[in-house]
Order: structure tokens, then C-alpha cells, then sequence
């Protein structure tokens, strides 16, 4: 009945209310991010990872009155694009500072909400591929966002490239606006029997079904009335302290940790790799700019990765990622010239290396959702009637920002007074200690 229900709808109305339009949008918010942090020059990179941090902090605060998804996104996609503007315009240093702060603060908001967002449109069962679009998103965005600003920048000036980061971020915001959430698809059908069946969809997000029930007494519910209070007590009743029971859970900060090594691997490598290729005979400026591209092209395979993961679980798939990547960053010592075996080797490193950070970051999206879910299970309605997504990926959010202040200072500091081997020697190190940590833990 539900879907006979759904089928009546205009074709528009179904589509905008889709999870593949959803994850879509979602992906293409965390595109158009990542690929505008790509044209920040480097003296404003901690700049911008600092306000990241800042935003991560007050999203976990701001987190517990979002009520509306897609306001949300709109409001934060408003900030990047009045940001954007007056970076565009600025002509002293105040105003660039205060132009990157607010696309920090813009930035966290899509990331979290966007996730936030999907974690509320998609069923566990298709978190880790939906995660894995979102993946494609965030590495297309990472490595075109500097090659294609680059491009731009030699072909038509400073101009060009703030014109397209305007149009993106306005192509962005028309599709926050088409977006329809599940919650909102009611008020879109003309009768309230329809309205009713509608909410008996296995569509909609089964986490929030299961885990805010239907109670009218208190025997139903003994949890929340202690046994003394009757009826009222029901509706009187505080959710827990998200913060406080996401903190205390092992799955989570296993994630959250994971989150930190991925975004210091990362942003070292933006930061060390152009730099060691300037410094290597025979590397052009070229050269330097396409050698992301090796990373960037087996981010195409993470929505395949997020099926394996559905299929053997999340852990075997980030301990294999570790291995590789750790392996593979320790091999790169040995690139130390520009002839064809180094330079194919180097290629052949980093296309591992991308496909290495695809399987830790794909299942370790997921791994933020299913921890939450784990909590809601143990104890229904514990977070309320909204639950604690936003919160979780908030915590994704700032953990990501403390690694990408400290993956620059940690790499500059290790090649400035050490070498390009102990780098990636110290790098591939990180990564193989993870995956002991993962074990234990």
C-alpha cells in the first residue's frame, strides 16, 4: 500500500524525495568543498584548518537544535558562498581572514548535516555505499580542486577561478532547495490515510522508527518513568547527554581515531608531495600538479568497496587499507629520481595509497553511523526523537580538523629537518601502528 501510495506522486516529487537523490546532493555538498579548500593558497591552509576546527566545536554544540536537514545545509552553503564573496573582493588581509573563517565555519555545517542527512534517508544495510558516494565526492574535490584552480588561474586570472567556485556553490544550493526529506513527504499527499501509510515504508530511516516507540504507559516504559510519576513523566523525560554517551563508546572513538590518522596521512601528502617533486631534477610544474591524479582515480571504486563492506563488515576492509597504505608509504623512500622506474613506481605507490584511503574512509563513515546505532539499541529513544547523527559526525568533523592542522607541521617538520624518507617512513609508521590499535581495541 505504502508504495502504491508513493507511486501517485508526481515523478518530480518522487525523485526529489529519493535516497539516491539524497546521496547525490550529499556528495556533490562534499565535492564542492573540498574541491573550493583545494584553492586556498598554502599560507592560508592552517588559516582554514583552524576555522574548520573552531566550526567542528561549535557544530557539536549547534548540532542538538537541528531540526530540518535541508535548512540547515542551505543556511551553511549561504555562509561558503557570502565567504567566498568576500574573499573574491577583499583587498586587505582582515577581510581574506575573515572570508576563510566563514567557509571553515560553512564548511563543518555541510559535512556534518550533509551526513547527518543521509545517516536519516538510508537504512544500515546501504550506509557503507552511500558513504562510499560520498567518498567520490570528497577525494574528486580533494585532487581536481587544485589542478583544475591551477588551470584556471594561468587561463583567466584570479577571476575565473572565484567564478567557478560562485557557480558551484549556487548549483549546491538548488539542489539543498529540491531536496525533500522523508519527514516532509507527507505533507505532499492529498488525503491523511495516505499521509498514514507512509510512514510504513521500509524507505524511511529505521533507526528513528525502532528507536523512538510508541509508549503510553508507564509499564511500557519503565525506564524513563522509574516506577514513580504515571503518564506525564513520558513526555517530561530528557534525552540523555549525547556527547557524554558517544564519548564513552569504544566502537566511536576507534572511528574517531582512524578519522584523525586518515586526515594527517592526507593533508601531509598535500603539503610534502608538490614540494619533494619541486625539489626532485626532472619534475616539472606540470608534473607536480597532475601527480594527484594516481590518488584521486581509485576513488571511483569506493561505492564498490562500501558492497564489500556490507558483505565481510567494516573492520577487515580499514585493517587492509592500514596495511597497504602503510607499506606503501614506507616503499615511497625509494623514489628519489625522475627516470621512468621511479617515476612509475611512484604512480604505481600512489595509486595504491588512494585506493588505501578509499578502504579506511568508506567503512569508517559507516562505522560513525553503526556506533550510534549500537547506543540507540541499547537503550531506545535514549537521544531523543532526533537522535545523535549529528552529533557523531560532528565529532567526525573536529577530529578530521585536528588531523589536518597537525598532517602539515608534523610532515614539514619531519622533511625540514630530517628527510623525504623519514616522512614517509614516520607516515607509513603512523598507519601501521593503527592497525594494532584497531586490534586491541
Amino acid at each position: 500500500m505504502a508504495a502504491e501510495s508513493i507511486d501517485y506522486l508526481p515523478l518530480h516529487i518522487r525523485v526529489r524525495s529519493s535516497r539516491w537523490f539524497t546521496i547525490a546532493s550529499v556528495a556533490i555538498a562534499v565535492f564542492t568543498d573540498t574541491f573550493l579548500y583545494g584553492h586556498a593558497p598554502h599560507s592560508q591552509v592552517i588559516l582554514t584548518a583552524v576555522a574548520v576546527g573552531l566550526s567542528g566545536a561549535g557544530n557539536l554544540v549547534g548540532s542538538y537544535h537541528i531540526r530540518n536537514r535541508r535548512t540547515s545545509l542551505l543556511l551553511g552553503l549561504t555562509v561558503f558562498i557570502a565567504g567566498t564573496a568576500m574573499i573574491w573582493a577583499a583587498r586587505h588581509f582582515a577581510i581574506l581572514s575573515i572570508g576563510r573563517l566563514l567557509q571553515g565555519l560553512a564548511s563543518a555545517a555541510v559535512w556534518v548535516v550533509g551526513l547527518a542527512l543521509l545517516a536519516d534517508t538510508v537504512g544500515r544495510d546501504e550506509v557503507p555505499v552511500a558513504m562510499g558516494y560520498v567518498n567520490v565526492g570528497f577525494s574528486g574535490g580533494t585532487v581536481l580542486g587544485p589542478i583544475a584552480g591551477g588551470l584556471l588561474y594561468s587561463l583567466g586570472g584570479f577571476d575565473a577561478v572565484m567564478g567557478l567556485a560562485v557557480g558551484l556553490l549556487c548549483l549546491d544550493i538548488l539542489l539543498r532547495i529540491l531536496i525533500i526529506e522523508k519527514k516532509d513527504l507527507p505533507s505532499f499527499l492529498s488525503t491523511a490515510a495516505v499521509k498514514g501509510s507512509l510512514f510504513d515504508q521500509e524507505a524511511s530511516s529505521p533507526l528513528l522508527r525502532e528507536s523512538v516507540p510508541s509508549y503510553t504507559t508507564c509499564a511500557e516504559r519503565p525506564a524513563v518513568c522509574n516506577g514513580s510519576g504515571g503518564e506525564d513523566n513520558i513526555t517530561s523525560a530528557v534525552p540523555e547527554i549525547a556527547l557524554r554517551i558517544l564519548i564513552q563508546s569504544r566502537r566511536l572513538l576507534v572511528s574517531l581515531g582512524c578519522t584523525l590518522v586518515q586526515a594527517i596521512t592526507m593533508t601531509a601528502f598535500e603539503v610534502t608531495l608538490p614540494l619533494h617533486l619541486y625539489e626532485t631534477p626532472g619534475y616539472t610544474m606540470l608534473d607536480t600538479g597532475l601527480v594527484f591524479i594516481p590518488i584521486m582515480v581509485p576513488a571511483l571504486l569506493s561505492p564498490v568497496i562500501g558492497h564489500i563492506c556490507t558483505r565481510l563488515g567494516n573492520r577487515p576492509v580499514v585493517l587492509t587499507g592500514y596495511l597497504v597504505c602503510g607499506t606503501m608509504l614506507i616503499l615511497l623512500r625509494l623514489h628519489t629520481s625522475s627516470d621512468t622506474v621511479h617515476d612509475m613506481g611512484l604512480h604505481v605507490a600512489l595509486a595504491f595509497i588512494g585506493l588505501a584511503m578509499c578502504m579506511v574512509m568508506t567503512p569508517v563513515l559507516s562505522e560513525v553511523f553503526a556506533a550510534v546505532e549500537d547506543l540507540e539499541r541499547e537503550k531506545p529513544g535514549r537521544f531523543g526523537a532526533y537522535g545523535a547523527f549529528a552529533q557523531a559526525y560532528g565529532l567526525f568533523e573536529l577530529f578530521y580538523a585536528a588531523g589536518s592542522l597537525l598532517g602539515p607541521v608534523l610532515a614539514g617538520w619531519l622533511k625540514t629537518q630530517f628527510s623525504w624518507a623519514s616522512m614517509t617512513l614516520g607516515l607509513g609508521a603512523l598507519n601501521l601502528i593503527t592497525i594494532v590499535v584497531v586490534l586491541l581495541l
